[in-house]
């Protein structure tokens, strides 16, 4: 019989140490951790479940796995969780940044919003699918594909991308002010689209349209972005590279719904 692996909480405690506006669309926190936390540059497209206070008692209690090892999410906690991205984390400090998107609403816009030095959240796991030396992975072409709630994690995977691997990223945002210098790379081609208000996404059209990729055996196709465009990007680049089983694209949002309505991946 095949043995499951034991998953892991990491029920961190993060405590605010600096925040800052970067651009109209993103408010960057960092955090001072309570504990060390193992952070692999080779993910791709890491995420973490930030985990925020009962908003009535302002207690933070966090979550314990039950006999079955299944996460007993007591007390209405699950509602007081949401998937972020790593930006940068460094070991020596226990520093750990994110970038947070601002909505027009939820509770993570709310607090992010609110945010003060001093301030504490839950960091209840982290982790990544995959990563650059799993062997599938390893020596493709990556292409990346996002629109702004993805931009943090393009943004970290890009910056730890090894030396041997091309990768291609096509980025949609809704502001100029969103778009970000990455130090010019030889193995890095970046094509930003700025959404228009009102204006449907251009990201399907342009991977589409994409002709000067190399052999698809050797491509690995990433992509995090609103739910109903990841499951129509999902289908295309399936009908495409029918024989390609290297193909992970996320709902990292979905227009109406909070987190854990939907699923992120299908």
């Amino acid at each position: 019989m095949k043995e499951h692996k034991k998953r892991v909480l990491i029920n961190a405690r993060l405590t605010v140490s600096d925040v800052k506006q970067i651009s109209p669309n993103f408010i960057r926190i960092c955090f001072t951790c309570d504990k060390p936390l193992t952070v692999n540059p080779l993910w791709i497209g890491p995420h973490l479940k930030l985990l925020f206070a009962d908003p009535k008692t302002e207690n933070l209690t966090f979550p314990e796995f039950d006999e079955n090892n299944k996460i007993n999410w007591k007390d209405g906690l699950r509602e007081r969780v949401r998937t972020y991205s790593i930006r940068n984390y460094d070991a020596d400090t226990y520093q750990l940044t994110v970038d947070f998107i601002i909505h027009q609403s939820g509770i993570a816009t709310v607090w992010a919003q609110q945010a003060k030095i001093g301030d504490q959240i839950g960091l209840v796991n982290m982790g990544a699918k995959c990563q650059f030396n799993d062997a599938n992975i390893k020596d493709q072409t990556l292409v990346l594909i996002g629109d702004d709630s993805a931009l943090p994690t393009i943004c970290y995977t890009l910056e730890n991308l090894p030396k041997s691997t091309k990768a291609i990223a096509f980025i949609e945002v809704n502001n100029r002010e969103n778009v970000i210098d990455f130090p010019n790379r030889e193995q890095i081609t970046i094509d930003w689209t700025i959404r228009e208000s009102g204006n449907l996404s251009q990201l399907i059209e342009k991977v589409m349209k994409l002709t000067t990729l190399p052999n698809s055996e050797k491509l690995f196709f990433w992509g995090g972005m609103e739910g109903s465009l990841a499951q129509l990007l999902r289908n295309n680049l399936k009908n495409r590279y029918s024989e390609l089983d290297k193909i992970q694209i996320i709902s990292y949002w979905r227009a109406g719904f909070a987190e854990g309505q939907f699923p992120h991946r299908e």
